[in-house]
């Protein structure tokens, strides 16, 4: 019984995906150069200010594409070097949904080039999927009969974050589900369902003039028995007030499985920050489904929180 809930699990997260992406099971996001939380528990803390975000992407123009909201929010404890973060996702795809709500905490410590940091996540992801919401041939099929398969499991996983002491140059690595005691959907007991992701990534930006800076960055994005997936952004800082609090960012990437990124992000006065992108896919089958978008708010918070205070890079 395990292995056909796992292969019916499995062909629906196929069937929903992004091409050339396979089953990939965590959330697949654009806008994480500005709060990498959600890849990175060692990003907690980061700022000298409390930082909230929330996400919504939504992808294609079918029934049952993929969505996913985010909601993240960290900070630094006061006069210690510890960063405390949560975040919580729910990624549905077809009649799969999965929900991650998970807890972080970091170490923060200087160097003479900059600042590393170590962090944990502690999480609980919850799986679902109505099956007698598909379309079947069979409705007596004794596969669909039950109704809804679930799994409630924990993970624990693990990342580092660097920054530079110009705050211009970063980068981190991490597996936020390194551990992961689920049950129900193995295949078998020597393999589990969740798989590990590891995220490896890093970025900087070069000033051109007084007030138009480049951030190159990558993403390199790794599932078990999956292909890698890579990202290339170059962002371009086109407006800096220092009067009005204002940044403004524009920026393009391409992803290795032929997805066209364009993306605008702005931090505003009262500490706001929003951001929207956009993916087009530019081969394959699912050119004619439409792009994916994606909408980012956020508000920091105490501390250090202005702009002209704390230039954002990321």
């Amino acid at each position: 019984m395990r292995t056909v809930i796992n292969t019916i699990l499995t062909s629906l997260i196929i069937v929903t995906s992004q091409a050339n992406v396979g089953a990939q099971q965590d959330y697949l996001a654009s806008q994480y150069n500005f709060n990498s939380l959600m890849l990175n528990p060692a990003y907690a803390g980061a700022h000298s200010y409390i930082q909230t975000s929330t996400m919504y992407r939504s992808q294609w123009r079918i029934e049952g594409a993929p969505t996913t909201q985010i909601l993240c929010i960290d900070g630094k404890l006061d006069k210690l070097p510890i960063g405390i973060g949560l975040m919580y996702s729910s990624d549905r795809i077809g009649v799969v949904r999965e929900r991650v709500l998970g807890a972080d905490m970091s170490y923060h410590f200087r160097t003479s080039w900059g600042k590393i940091s170590f962090g944990l996540r502690g999480g609980f992801v919850g799986y679902s999927a109505k099956l007698d919401d598909l379309v079947v041939w069979d409705e007596n099929d004794p596969l669909y009969v039950n109704g809804n398969l679930r799994e409630r499991f924990l993970t624990l996983g693990f990342g580092t974050f660097v920054t530079s002491n110009s705050g211009k140059w970063f980068g981190g690595i991490s597996v936020p589900g390194y551990f992961a005691r689920d049950h129900v959907l193995r295949a078998s007991p020597d393999t589990r369902f969740y798989k590990r992701h590891m995220y490896l990534y890093g970025g900087g930006v070069v000033d051109v003039s007084s007030t138009v800076a480049l951030k190159p960055s990558v993403l390199i994005r790794y599932m078990e028995t999956n292909p890698i997936l890579v990202d290339f952004n170059l962002h371009a800082l086109i407006y800096d007030k220092a009067i009005s609090e204002t940044q403004v960012w524009l920026g393009a990437g391409l992803r290795t499985n032929m997805n066209f990124l364009m993306s605008v992000e702005a931090d505003l006065p009262y500490n706001l920050r929003v951001g929207y992108s956009f993916d087009v896919i530019g081969k394959g089958l699912y050119t004619h489904m439409g792009a994916a978008h994606e909408i980012q708010i956020g508000f920091d918070f105490g501390g250090s929180t202005t702009i002209i205070q704390s230039p954002r890079y990321f």
